[in-house]
């Protein structure tokens, strides 16, 4: 290797004996082939060459590529202090604390890590630091704090350079202590643009934030909310058995995301974020023990408020939301009670408001279809009755009793007024009574025994004793302990019974249903819920008759308002139970053409595939899967198009 002099510029030499006793060769022209060449060992010339062999070659165009690579494949930064607790003293309110370590590149925050030991709120912010001791703000999203140590998934932008910080009390710290020694520019105060910040060492923060760049951050971003930010990941980290409480995650997803996804699974929370706004997906909140139902796909309004608004003049004039059905309708086969549709209904309506319960109107003590299913026990002699919105009712003998527990304001009956009758005597935890209501009188069907506070806050055994003679009771209320300051409730009665159709609702039971519906002042808002019992063995043209004559009486009442929901799709494990073959859907057809020419708001649960989808418990009657289904499409569908 040689060097050419091409005129152009200074070539510099040393002097002199070319050191280490180093020699040169030189030609007077450009070399070409067998040029004749000169050696001597002064005047070395100032150049230096460096020979590569092939491996470092290799070696260092393969560093260029991984350079090449950290930049578009990113990298993973943890920027905070290591293993987290939610122990020590609370930041003052306002606090603010700047992390000194910055963004190595541009990416994003793509999570914070947060010790508390309580509810409550702060500000993450990505800062831009002005050299001289102040900063300025670049971006602010709030986040929700809880008790623990929580990981709160974020997408927030942040650039080379910047840093990542928070603000807002209630997050711990350990005063004077910091083993770590990890700096922070520290602030007594929120953070704004010009903010004096003071750079300390003193204390130990339990914050750490995660900054991700390049494709890690997309990977990172795509799961938790994705590259089109869609929140499908959100509540990933929520516990889906229902087990740990996951409120904190659900507002924080709500904090950072209009629409997160609720995956499949049960959550268990103490209130829902913003009533629900946004949430949706097959996922099952269940707040304090009460299912809170979000919509299957993202909508503009959550089925809370949007169910709410739509029963809005019912609640305000005190109607009562009554369900008229079969055995499906009266129980059939939910696990319990409260997993029962209507129950779920009745439970997500009045939510934070009161615990109540649907009235009851089968007290009957005969069949499977006891009372005890809702919590209501019988003691003394009883028998059957034939009044009522069933054409059954309970007869209690003189000093027969039903009984029941729970936290109750209000407990009431409906009764029969007659001669001969006993009286009917309230007691609270084994008490006096502290109501009796006479029922002895010219007859008079469906006597209201209210109002009659309980003036109980608290969960407590109630019994309600026949006593001086017989009481026959046609309907039971028991309203919740109302939350002060609440909304007003949406009042509901259950009037269902195995193997009823249609034709079983005369006017003399469809009347008492009326009358007991208006127990507040109100009128009763039917959901008509027949139809399957009907589809066994009753010609379509009598089907149509039969629902005219009940909805007939039900407008002659002034009812506001007719909802139905017509008969799902039994298997074929049933087909034995027509008569003639296979009708269901002949009446099916006469069920909807009634409907629609009498212009009821029909609930379309029958285009849903409850046999395949497992909802059923024997091809016919609802499990809790089922039931649940069956509540949500009700709530989604009146949200939406009541």
């Amino acid at each position: 290797m040689g060097l050419q002099r091409t005129g152009a510029g200074t070539w510099y030499y040393t002097a002199g004996a070319i050191p280490n006793g180093e020699s040169k060769w030189f030609t007077a022209t450009v070399p070409a082939s067998h040029t004749a060449k000169t050696v001597d060992f002064v005047n070395g010339p100032q150049w230096k060459a460096t020979f590569t062999g092939e491996v470092g070659t290799k070696a260092r165009a393969a560093y260029d590529t991984a350079n090449d690579l950290v930049d578009i494949v990113g990298t993973e930064q943890l920027v905070g202090w290591p293993n987290l607790v939610n122990t020590g003293t609370n930041t003052p309110a306002n606090y603010s604390v700047v992390m000194q370590t910055p963004a190595p590149a541009d990416g994003y925050i793509t999570e914070i890590d947060v010790g508390a030991s309580g509810a409550g709120t702060a500000n993450i912010h990505v800062i831009q630091y002005n050299g001289d001791l102040t900063v300025n703000v670049i971006s602010t999203h709030q986040i929700a704090l809880a008790n623990g140590v929580s990981e709160i998934p974020l997408s927030i932008p942040i650039a080379a350079g910047q840093y990542p910080a928070i603000s807002g009390g209630g997050y711990k710290f350990q005063n004077s202590v910091n083993p770590q020694g990890i700096p922070a520019w520290i602030r007594s105060g929120v953070l704004s643009n010009g903010a004096v910040v003071a750079s300390s060492t003193l204390h130990r923060y339990e914050v750490a934030f995660t900054i991700k760049t390049g494709l890690i951050a997309d990977a990172a971003r795509a799961l938790t909310g994705g590259t089109q930010n869609t929140g499908m990941n959100l509540l990933a980290d929520a516990d889906p058995n229902g087990i740990v409480d996951a409120t904190a995650i659900f507002a924080s997803a709500a904090a950072v995301h209009p629409n997160p996804y609720v995956p499949p699974g049960s959550f268990a929370l103490t209130a829902m974020p913003k009533s629900g706004d946004g949430f949706w997906g097959p996922g099952k909140p269940f707040v304090g023990g009460r299912r809170f139902f979000v919509p299957a796909r993202p909508s503009l309004f959550n089925l809370y408020d949007g169910f709410r608004a739509k029963m809005a003049e019912h609640i305000a004039n005190n109607d009562v939301l009554c369900l008229i059905a079969d055995s499906i309708g009266h129980w059939a086969l939910a696990s319990n009670g409260p997993a029962h549709w209507f129950n779920r209904v009745t439970q997500f309506a009045n939510l934070g408001i009161a615990d109540d319960e649907p009235g009851m109107t089968a007290l009957r003590p005969s069949s499977t279809y006891t009372p005890t299913f809702y919590g209501v026990a019988t003691s003394g002699t009883v028998s059957t009755g034939t009044r009522g919105p069933l054409g059954e009712s309970i007869i209690l003998a003189d000093g027969a009793s039903l009984a029941f527990t729970g936290a109750y304001e209000q407990v009431d009956v409906h009764y029969t007024r007659d001669a001969g009758q006993g009286s009917l005597a309230f007691a609270f935890d084994g008490g006096a009574a502290y109501k009796t209501v006479n029922a002895a009188g010219a007859l008079a069907l469906d006597q209201y025994s209210g109002p009659s506070m309980t003036g109980q806050a608290v969960s407590g055994n109630y019994t309600l004793t026949a006593i001086g003679g017989p009481v026959e009771i046609t309907g039971l209320i028991r309203l919740g302990v109302k939350a002060p300051g609440s909304r007003p409730r949406l009042r509901s009665l259950r009037a269902a019974h195995g193997s009823y159709t249609f034709a079983s609702f005369n006017t003399a039971r469809l009347t008492s249903a009326i009358v007991q519906a208006s127990y507040a002042g109100g009128k009763i808002v039917p959901i008509l819920a027949l139809g399957i019992n009907d589809s066994f063995g009753t010609a379509p043209a009598t089907i149509s008759t039969n629902i005219a004559a009940v909805l007939n009486t039900l407008e002659a009442a002034a009812a506001p308002r007719i909802l139905a929901m017509p008969p799902t799709r039994p298997s074929s494990a049933w087909d034995g139970s027509y008569t003639g073959g296979r009708t269901y859907d002949a009446a099916l057809g006469a069920i909807r053409q009634t409907y629609r020419s009498r212009n009821v708001l029909t609930i379309p649960i029958d285009g849903f595939d409850y046999i395949d989808a497992g909802a059923y418990h024997e091809g016919l009657h609802f499990n809790d899967v089922g039931h649940d289904s069956n509540a949500l499409r009700f709530i989604e569908y009146v949200a939406e198009r009541g």
